[in-house]
Formats: C-alpha cells, sequence, structure tokens
C-alpha cells in the first residue's frame, strides 16, 4: 500500500476529528461542568448553613416556651394589685407567730423609678417593717417569709440591739419589696361611694 497526498490527507482528517471534538465540544463542556461543580458545592454550603440554623430556630422555640412557662409559674407567684392588704395581714401573722411585737408594718409611697416593669406588667410594693423580738424569733420571721408562696426581697436592713442588755432582744427595721400584677389598664379599684 502507497501512501499518496490522498491517503495523508483523509489520516489527517481522521486524526483532527477527535481533536477538534475535544476542542470544541468536551473542552467547553468540562468547563461548564466544573462551573457547575462550584455552584453545587456553594449551594450545598449555603444549605448545611441554613440547616443549621433552622435547628437552632427549634432550639429556640423550645427555650421561648420554657420562658413562657417561667413567666406563668411567677405570675402565679404574684398578688394581684387588690390583695395587697392581705400580704401586709401576712407579715403581721408572721410576725406574732414568731413572738416579735410589731412596730409598724405600713406601705410605702411607689415611686417611678421603683417600678421594675412597664406600666402594664408586674410591679413592687415597697412596705416599711420595724419589729422588735428575740433574735432567733427574727431569724425565723426571715425563714417564714423565705418560704413565702410571694415574690419579696428585703432591702435597707438595720438590726439594733441594747448593749446593756444581754438577752438577745432587738430592733429590726427594713423595706421589703413585694412584688405583684398590676391590674390593667382602664381598670379602677372600687372605691366606696
Amino acid at each position: 500500500m502507497k501512501f499518496g497526498l490522498r491517503e495523508t490527507i483523509f489520516v489527517a482528517l481522521l486524526m483532527s476529528l477527535p481533536v477538534g471534538a475535544w476542542w470544541f465540544i468536551f473542552r467547553p463542556q468540562n468547563i461548564r461542568n466544573d462551573e457547575m461543580i462550584k455552584q453545587i458545592e456553594v449551594k450545598q454550603e449555603k444549605l448545611r448553613a441554613i440547616n443549621q440554623v433552622t435547628g437552632t430556630i427549634g432550639d429556640l422555640q423550645k427555650e421561648i416556651l420554657a420562658r413562657k412557662e417561667a413567666v406563668k409559674y411567677f405570675q402565679k407567684r404574684l398578688p394581684n394589685e387588690k390583695e395587697m392588704d392581705k400580704v401586709l395581714q401576712e407579715i403581721w401573722r408572721l410576725a406574732e407567730e414568731n413572738q416579735l411585737t410589731t412596730k409598724s408594718i405600713r406601705p410605702l409611697t411607689r415611686s417611678g423609678k421603683a417600678s421594675l416593669a412597664a406600666a402594664d406588667g408586674p410591679r413592687e410594693q415597697p412596705i416599711a417593717v420595724q419589729l422588735e423580738g428575740n433574735f432567733t424569733g427574727f431569724y425565723k420571721f426571715l425563714q417564714a417569709l423565705e418560704n413565702q408562696p410571694r415574690i419579696m426581697r428585703i432591702h435597707k436592713l438595720q438590726l439594733a440591739t441594747n448593749e446593756k442588755d444581754n438577752t438577745g432582744q432587738v430592733q429590726a427595721s427594713f423595706e421589703m419589696y413585694v412584688f405583684f400584677e398590676q391590674e390593667g389598664k382602664g381598670e379602677q379599684c372600687p372605691t366606696k361611694s
């Protein structure tokens, strides 16, 4: 077999077909495939981030529900604004049970600064208390206050003893703050006519 010009051109054409196909078809397709793979990786990374955030949102929803339950629990422990006289009677009763002499239990006026919450939320009522009696009784009184279902805090506690007398008698004065649920806006406390 003789290779002439015609056969050489034919072989060259046959060899150029795969090279041309690679250059004009496969090479651009590979470039597009690489770009698509990069886009897929970017989108998969975004999906992973979204899934992570979505998982966090589920945890936040559980946390919100738990906080709402805690708020309901504490709201049950708050007396109504109208029940503050019962709280004062309870303080008086606890003092008597612990053999303390009640010198004074009186509500103080609330200032705007004393309020911890917005106008329609829970508030605190300051109460000035002065007691006399045995220190052990006063200690038991404080423990009884702590075990009350009400939310209270004691502020500015002052204890004084008679230095000449060693009987354990103390004079205590303090301010206590009782938290209560304020009546809704527009509601008025009933007044006697």
